[in-house]
């Protein structure tokens, strides 16, 4: 997952690569790539409104999706692993990030249903 000024020029732009969006709204697109992986777009428009919790704009995160979210983190909190707090997102779904240890972000997400 990417951070994005603007999802709409983004996806414009990422069409042009040949990628079809799999799913698109104004915050969020995502294109499928063959053997699973997932490209997202999340549009930053929120956090310059003063919303935090997004990623930075200064690069791409690692989006991992899992079924249990609050039993995953809670396994992650006992190997001592710092989780941020489960927030939900504009679309439903419910995350969680933490750093590697050079701050590279992975967010963890359960999508609704």
């Amino acid at each position: 997952m990417a951070g994005v000024k603007n999802v709409r020029k983004s996806v414009i732009f990422y069409s042009k690569l040949g990628l079809k969006p799999a799913m698109a709204s104004s915050f969020y697109a995502e294109f499928l790539l063959p053997g699973g992986t997932a490209i997202g777009l999340h549009g930053m428009e929120e956090r310059e409104k003063g919303r935090s919790g997004r990623n930075s704009g200064q690069g791409w995160s690692i989006m991992v999706r899992v079924k249990d979210l609050k039993r995953w983190t809670s396994r992650l909190k006992l190997k001592k692993v710092k989780c941020s707090p489960i927030r939900k997102a504009p679309g439903g779904a419910d995350f969680s990030s933490v750093r590697d240890p050079d701050g590279n972000r992975l967010v963890f997400l359960e999508m609704p249903g």
